[in-house]
């Protein structure tokens, strides 16, 4: 959710970038959205809690490529949203008169929670609605930018948003940078906040009646980021709009535009709403938070996925060791994870990058691991592996050469000992006339020596073929 049509208005500036770019980035990531999305998925119903298994890959795939994922589960959620919560959980029913607690959601980030701190990841909790702390964390530097489809979070001061997460492939995401919309767009946070009041947001969802997003953004481009909130508090007793709104004469298309809207808005005798405006500016106190992944528990994994996710044990292994061998690559100065390396198997190429095949002690199933994370946990292993490997290639390289050379060697003492020769008389394959014996039987050359115009006046072709028939036979 968020403000209706900002996603559509931020479009043009939108990138699409290869997952992997998030290699060595500290990432916030609103967990409602993805258990949301999980629950919404018309799936397989014999995957039992796809939002955990989802959940788990999806994590996964963002520890494998080198980013350190912040989860953020939500708080008590805001007084402003009561209605809209109600009108979610209700359908058309008539809406409920007690508190909403939001049971199942809070249930099952219960249950996510256990997930990732098996896994290692870091999850807090925010005062309210996640995508807030979330877009604190990241105007305040803690994580590079924030994963999630709630376009709220720009109103609450994120600079970064990660959107349409796809981890299928090679994956994907789209980013959306706060500099790039203010600069393409002429679009700041107090605009936004200002659009979510003219069109509806999930704290006020009518907005004002009658006025859509391209009316209200072609009167908010009128004005700069820092006045635009201020201008619509002042719509009921700005002199100086009131007496434009009397001299009709004197209007210009941009005066007839913001009375044509302030006209709607006031209507609404709350316009604009301060509880809105101060849920999105107000910065509450928030948890201390690192960037940090701690080592993975695969025992408790493998019971977790046991009861769960209903797979079976060798399954399990498989699908965890990845973190558990990356994370000892990485992170294990004190070797902490009980695990050590057996063997380099080979090099491999994953997804561009060059990697080993390794082995370890303890497990069957080897992991296909980065060159240069093993390098750093195992540099005499590799230096050893290396070695032995260059060795290799240059000595079958030498035995290669060896053979050439041995075959050279036996062409040219067949031609020593073959006696290509010229008896005096009719040429046979082993009395061979050429063109130097015509110069010896007409007695041109008395001596040893010859000169090149010997041979330029020479019109006889050479004919080799008896020789090599010589050698053949």
């Amino acid at each position: 959710m968020g403000v209706k049509s900002l996603w559509s208005l931020l479009t043009p500036v939108a990138e699409k970038m290869p997952l992997w770019e998030l290699h060595g980035k500290a990432v916030g990531i609103d967990l409602s959205g993805w258990v949301c999305d999980s629950e919404n998925l018309n799936h397989n119903i014999s995957q039992k809690n796809m939002y955990l298994r989802n959940l788990f890959f999806r994590t996964s795939t963002l520890l494998l490529i080198g980013a350190i994922p912040i989860f953020v589960l939500d708080g008590e959620p805001p007084l402003l949203k009561k209605g809209v919560i109600e009108k979610r959980i209700n359908g058309n029913k008539a809406p409920i008169k007690n508190n909403i607690t939001r049971k199942r959601l809070n249930s099952l980030q219960k249950q996510c929670e256990l997930l990732l701190n098996i896994m290692g990841v870091t999850c807090v909790y925010s005062h309210g609605e996640a995508e807030q702390l979330c877009a604190i964390l990241n105007k305040n530097g803690i994580v590079n930018g924030i994963i999630t489809q709630d376009s709220d979070c720009f109103l609450y001061g994120a600079r970064v948003v990660y959107r349409n997460f796809n981890a299928s492939g090679n994956g994907s995401i789209d980013v959306y940078c706060m500099e790039s919309i203010e600069q393409n767009l002429n679009i700041g946070r107090n605009k936004m906040i200002a659009l979510s009041l003219l069109c509806g947001c999930d704290y006020d969802e009518k907005g004002v009646m009658g006025v859509g997003k391209d009316t209200a953004i072609k009167f908010l481009q009128t004005l700069d980021d820092d006045v635009v909130l201020d201008r619509l508090r002042n719509w009921r007793n700005d002199p100086g709009l009131n007496s434009a709104a009397m001299d009709i004469k004197s209007q210009t298309d941009e005066i007839k535009l913001e009375l044509k809207i302030r006209n709607k808005a006031i209507e609404n005798q709350s316009f604009p709403s301060e509880a809105v405006i101060e849920e999105f500016l107000n910065v509450p106190n928030y948890p201390e938070v690192s960037a940090k992944w701690i080592l993975p528990d695969i025992n408790s994994f493998i019971k977790f996925a046991l009861t769960k996710l209903c797979w079976e044990r060798e399954y399990a292994i498989d699908k965890f060791l990845p973190l558990l061998t990356r994370w000892h690559l990485m992170y294990d100065d004190k070797f902490q994870a009980n695990i050590l390396m057996t063997e380099i198997v080979k090099k491999r190429v994953n997804k561009g990058i060059k990697c080993y095949e390794i082995k370890w002690n303890n497990y069957e199933i080897t992991s296909i691991e980065p060159q240069t994370a093993v390098q750093r946990r195992y540099p005499n292993e590799v230096s050893i592996y290396e070695d032995m490997h260059t060795s290799s290639r240059i000595f079958k390289t030498k035995k290669k050469i060896t053979i050439h050379d041995s075959n050279l060697l036996d062409i040219t003492n067949t031609f020593s000992s073959m006696n290509i020769s010229k008896k005096h008389g009719k040429p046979t394959k082993k009395n061979v006339q050429g063109p130097l014996d015509q110069f010896i039987m007409k007695g041109k050359v008395k001596d040893d020596s010859l000169t090149l115009s010997d041979f330029e006046c020479d019109t006889v072709d050479l004919d080799m073929s008896d020789i090599i028939n010589g050698i053949i036979t």
